[in-house]
């Protein structure tokens, strides 16, 4: 497996990984001349889970290049084991952080950007170690064209602020603009796995939608 050079917290592998390693001669590490030759749009999601919603979202949306990333192994390969069952075209995914893809990434390159129940790390001493942070957030400008969106989800109340307060220093324009509108239930349903597991423990779900109009 290709490792990160960023320090990352969590597992990597899980009990699926026995069944999918054999798909690891299929991991590409990113480079500049491969995000070349993908065409627009395309949509970035940061951190891919167990890998079923990209899949499904790349099959139906055929129109659209979905890039993904994660570090934990499972999901990664599961994507790519979609991938080659269903022939999708549209669908690259890293074995990585995000962090070790954006150097290779284009300035103004993504349609869309697509955050979904990223690790909240609820404990005040690990709250440093949250995937979406001012350093994160600065990058990922640069890599969103003019009027490219921002997607974010999770069941983390303080998760949700902070990064609802982080769109606000970039001037990100929300376009689900009052409290009422920021719960879970007037978005799309994801389906995502961790999506089933807050709605399991009757935990309260957020999301904002933004855009940036610059």
């Amino acid at each position: 497996m290709f490792e990160s050079k960023n320090k990352y917290y969590g597992r990597k592998k899980g009990k699926s990984f026995i069944r999918l390693e054999h798909l690891q001669s299929r991991l590409k590490l990113p480079t500049k001349s491969i995000f070349d030759k993908i065409h627009s749009p395309r949509v970035l999601e940061i951190g891919i889970g167990d890998g079923e919603k990209i899949s499904e979202d790349a099959k139906k949306q055929n129109n659209i290049n979905f890039i993904g990333c994660d570090i934990f192994a499972d999901g990664v390969l599961r994507a790519i084991r979609n991938s080659l069952d269903n022939n999708l075209k549209n669908l690259l995914v890293f074995h990585l952080n995000i962090q070790d893809i954006l150097p290779f990434v284009p300035d103004n390159y993504f349609q869309g950007i697509r955050v979904y129940f990223p690790d909240p790390w609820p404990k005040a001493r690990h709250k440093k170690r949250r995937t979406f942070n001012y350093e994160l957030v600065e990058t990922l400008t640069n890599k969103l064209e003019k009027n490219g969106f921002i997607h974010f989800a999770t069941d983390n109340s303080d998760y949700f602020l902070k990064a609802l307060i982080l769109m606000k220093q970039f001037n990100y324009q929300l376009t689900n603009i009052t409290p009422d509108s920021w719960k879970y239930n007037e978005f799309n349903a994801l389906n995502t796995k961790f999506e089933k597991k807050a709605l399991d423990k009757n935990h309260k779900l957020f999301y904002f939608s933004v855009r940036k109009n610059y």
